[in-house]
Order: C-alpha cells, then sequence, then structure tokens
C-alpha cells in the first residue's frame, strides 16, 4: 500500500504542460523518461477488477462522483468546460453530490472560483487536491469516478473506493504525441476496463472496436446564447479570415497555417484582415509580424461575437476529434474551412456544410483564398452548417441525459 501511494503521488505531481512548445528532440526524451518512471502501473493493477456495482448507493440521489482533473487554467473552454458542464447536468438533474479531485499541486480555492465562476450551480461542490501520500489516503468514497485525461487515468487505476469508473474520452490522446514511449502510456489507458463516455461517435467506436471497450457517445453541441449568425456582416471591415492558432500543439497543425496565410496574404494583401486567437504569442517569433492581428484567448462570452465578424474561419486538426471550434463557427454564420482528417469527415463534409483542403500551406491557401473571394456564393453552405448545428448539435440536456442514463446503468445500455 505504502508503495502504491507513492507511485501515485509520483503520478499526480508530474504535471504536463499541455501548449509548451518543444524545441528539440532532447525535450521529448527528458519529458518522456520522466513520464516513463513516475506515470506506472503493474499486472496486479491491470488485473484488477475495475468495476464494483454492489458499492453503489441503491438511490440515484444518494449518489456521488469523483472526478478526476488535471490542474487547469481556465474552466471556459475545450474538454474541461465539457467535463464541468456534465457534471453540473448530474448534479442538477440528478441530484448526484459532485466532487472534483485536482491531480496535482494547486491552490484549491482559485480552482474553486475558476469553476464557480463558469458554473455557479457547482459553487457549493468539493475541490481537493492529490498532491501528497496523505490527500492520496483521504481520497472519499464515491459511487462513480471519472478520469479526464490519460495522466489522471494511471490514478484512477489504483483507487479501490469507488463504484464505476468512468473515462471521458475527449480525443484519441496517444496522437498528442510521437508514436513512442508516451504514446504506448497513453494507448495502454484505453485497456484500463473503465466505461468510456466518448465525445463523438468516432472515439467511441475507437474505444469499442479498438480495444473492446463499452462506451457511449457524448454528442458535442454548442451554448445558442453565443453562437448564433449575424443578420449580416459589421459594416467597416474587407475580407476577415479567423485562425485559432496554437503554436506547440502539433494536433492543431500550426506550422501548416502559418505557411498558409503568409501564401494569402502574399495574394490578397490589404484586402484580407486576418486574426489569431487561442493562446498568446508574438506574431514576429513566426514570421508573422505585421500579417496578422494577434488577440490572445478572449472571454468565452466573446468568441461569438469575433466569429460572427469574420467571413472565413480556419480550423485545423490531426487528431479524431474536430474541436469545438467547427461548430461554434459554423454556429455563428462563418465559412468553414477545415484540413482533411478521414476521422473527422462524419462532421466535415466538403462542400456541404464547410471547404476541406488538402493539409499542404498551398491547397490551405488555394481554398482560403478562394472561401473569401467567393464568400457570397457560398452561402448555401454556410446556411446547412448553421442549419446542421441548430437541428443536431445545440440541444446539451438529451446529450447529457443518455450520458447520465449511461453512468447510473452502464450493463444495461448498448455496447
Amino acid at each position: 500500500m505504502k508503495q502504491m501511494l507513492k507511485s501515485l503521488v509520483n503520478t499526480v505531481r508530474y504535471v504536463i504542460k499541455q501548449g509548451q512548445p518543444l524545441t528539440s528532440c532532447n525535450d521529448y526524451t527528458r519529458d518522456a523518461l520522466a513520464l516513463a518512471q513516475l506515470v506506472d502501473c503493474n499486472r496486479t493493477d491491470l488485473a484488477r477488477p475495475q468495476q464494483h456495482p454492489e458499492r453503489l448507493a441503491p438511490l440515484v440521489a444518494d449518489r456521488t462522483c469523483n472526478w478526476y482533473l488535471p490542474v487547469f487554467d481556465s474552466a471556459f473552454y475545450g474538454g474541461i468546460m465539457t467535463i464541468l458542464r456534465l457534471s453540473m447536468h448530474l448534479q442538477k438533474i440528478y441530484g448526484l453530490r459532485q466532487r472534483f479531485l485536482i491531480c496535482g499541486s494547486c491552490d484549491t480555492k482559485i480552482i474553486a472560483k475558476k469553476i464557480n465562476d463558469a458554473f455557479p450551480l457547482l459553487v457549493t461542490e468539493e475541490v481537493m487536491a492529490l498532491d501528497s501520500v496523505d490527500a492520496l489516503k483521504k481520497i472519499p468514497l464515491s459511487d462513480y469516478s471519472v478520469a479526464t485525461l490519460w495522466t489522471t487515468a494511471y490514478v484512477l487505476l489504483k483507487v479501490q473506493n469507488t463504484g464505476y469508473k468512468f473515462y471521458m474520452i475527449q480525443d484519441f490522446e496517444p496522437e498528442f504525441y510521437p508514436a513512442g514511449s508516451t504514446y504506448a502510456q497513453a494507448e495502454l489507458t484505453y485497456r484500463f476496463g473503465f466505461y468510456g463516455i466518448a465525445n463523438t461517435q468516432s472515439l467511441r467506436d475507437i474505444y469499442k472496436q479498438q480495444y473492446g471497450g463499452r462506451a457511449v457517445v457524448l454528442s458535442p453541441c454548442v451554448d445558442r446564447t453565443i453562437f448564433y449568425p449575424a443578420s449580416r456582416m459589421p459594416s467597416g471591415h474587407g475580407l476577415r479570415l479567423f485562425y485559432y492558432a496554437r503554436p506547440g500543439m502539433p494536433r492543431n497543425c500550426f506550422e501548416l497555417a502559418v505557411a498558409a496565410i503568409r501564401l494569402v496574404k502574399q495574394r490578397l494583401g490589404d484586402q484580407v484582415e486576418i486574426v489569431c486567437a487561442g493562446q498568446a504569442w508574438k506574431p514576429r517569433d513566426y514570421g508573422l509580424e505585421g500579417l496578422v492581428e494577434m488577440i490572445g484567448l478572449l472571454p468565452y462570452a466573446q468568441t461569438g461575437d469575433l466569429y460572427r465578424s469574420c467571413h472565413v474561419g480556419l480550423a485545423m486538426m490531426m487528431t479524431r476529434h474536430p474541436s469545438y471550434l467547427p461548430f461554434e463557427m459554423m454556429a455563428c454564420g462563418t465559412l468553414v474551412v477545415a484540413n482533411r482528417n478521414s476521422a473527422n469527415s462524419w462532421f466535415l463534409k466538403d462542400g456541404e456544410n464547410c471547404l476541406v483542403s488538402e493539409p499542404t500551406a498551398s491547397c490551405l491557401a488555394d481554398t482560403l483564398v478562394d472561401a473569401l473571394l467567393h464568400y457570397d456564393s457560398y452561402a448555401p453552405i454556410r446556411r446547412r452548417a448553421a442549419e446542421l448545428i441548430r437541428t443536431e448539435h445545440s440541444d446539451w440536456a438529451t446529450a447529457m441525459n443518455e450520458v447520465a442514463a449511461f453512468m447510473h446503468e452502464p450493463t444495461l445500455q448498448i455496447s
């Protein structure tokens, strides 16, 4: 037991800095060596049964859900917001008590405030930091436990005072890394025997078909109070292109996008204004000074206004989840340009709801220039995209009720 706790402490103390660019192969080796030693499990861990329905409180309203989260900067974006949205739904509709266990050193008061700012109904819920042996010994009993990042799955694997264990899968996380040691560690988590909550059908199919897992789909939706079409483009703008730019995030193809943006500016010059947001960085560091306007990280409530001010939005993603950006931009009436990615073709359909480009600088530039110069002629695509979001991706309540039904009785749901 003592060795297990030490291993868990080492795991939760190692925080992966998502978004920090690697400057050389040595950076990967350094991080991979640390992860290989600190994020670990043994044969006993892997052989132990993970699901214990006999530990559940008989009444759903008497149950508690423990969420195992990485340390995070904002509760308003990406996977963290979806996690908290589901947590709030379980509390509000089914009466489940919610508890947030942060896998790493943090100020729990600051984390609690971030959660409360995004979802005020969760203000009374408990936040704990798993940053010591003592904290790990004191993990409270729960009916449900949910891992939310591959490193947190290793923490949950060793927990033995819970009923059902779930894994919230919001991307194919092994692809965040080169095919090597860390890829192998991340991929192994899909064989831990947790029930899956997959954020898209394609991720559910991977979990089921490749790893034998049982999972439910959490269909991505948008907040229609923030993301909705404009009645018309704002006056005073020429052609306006938005790019979700995150250096150091390989899956977002920043390097290809930068090369394409240079070509677009060469061809259109002052006809086009290019706006970048999503992360703070300096355009001059990437040869883009004078070519783009950097906004940084906007407050969530303002992102809809930004999308509505842009004719075209570039959404690049090479992993198995399309990200929420194309959903949100389509809802705002922005013409989406995306890179070709077979894993996301279930949603991003060329000529139907967006324009899809081959992932080269020249192909991307050609598609972007075409989208900008012929924006009006692509109105039918924009209308179909907005209607798709309105009819199929705007009902969070229905999507989350399906997940809740699975969580309450996963063995009775279709696998």
